[in-house]
């Protein structure tokens, strides 16, 4: 068990927002569950689904999506199935583990909070002054934190005026493409999406 990922996951963690705006309460109970197993760095946490339902008391299905909404907002990552492996020794036992990134913090902390979890977290406010200025949040930014597309007014863009831009060397990339920089189209995303070209 340990101290430190609980209180990230109850103090600092960006849990993701509803519709409504408000941070989703199951996500949150489950990356709390999370923590609970993880080690003071928030890796190496694998807990069962059964584990995590009985903790949060939702359904297996509400806990498996709030896993995959942690996953896909970069919250929690699939940490290596080796180190499971392991630990547990049956095959069939084994659950998926996961790794907290417990550099993100979240962007809605206040003046008053951050004084608050500064005995808690020391530096907390230097970290949250430097987060803020190396991705330009604002305190009124209004989509929450969140880079906007666009840079500010007068840096340039680069962007063209048909809306796309030069290829980038495929190579550089590491992509799957032919050295024109196009990729050919699949046979079947061309059957499913026939007006697609």
């Amino acid at each position: 068990m340990s101290v430190e990922a609980i209180s990230w996951a109850l103090n600092l963690a960006p849990v993701p927002r509803d519709r409504g705006g408000k941070r989703n309460p199951a996500c949150k109970a489950v990356l709390v569950g999370l923590a609970k197993h993880a080690a003071p760095d928030g890796k190496e946490a694998f807990p069962s689904v059964r584990t995590l339902v009985r903790y949060t008391d939702l359904s297996e299905r509400t806990v498996r999506t709030a896993l995959d909404r942690l996953a896909a907002e970069g919250i929690i990552a699939p940490c290596d199935p080796a180190i499971v492996a392991a630990k547990i020794k049956r095959a069939d036992q084994r659950p998926q583990g996961w790794d907290l990134a417990m550099h993100l913090v979240r962007d809605d902390l206040d003046a008053e909070d951050l004084a608050a979890l500064e005995r808690q977290f020391p530096g907390l406010t230097a970290r949250v002054a430097t987060l803020r200025s190396a991705s330009g949040m604002r305190q009124d930014n209004p989509v929450g934190g969140v880079q906007l597309l666009h840079p500010a007014d007068g840096m340039p863009v680069d962007n063209v005026t048909d809306g796309c831009g030069p290829c980038t060397s495929w190579a550089r990339r590491g992509a799957m493409t032919a050295a024109t920089g196009v990729q050919p189209a699949h046979e079947r995303v061309q059957q499913l999406h026939p007006n697609r070209p």
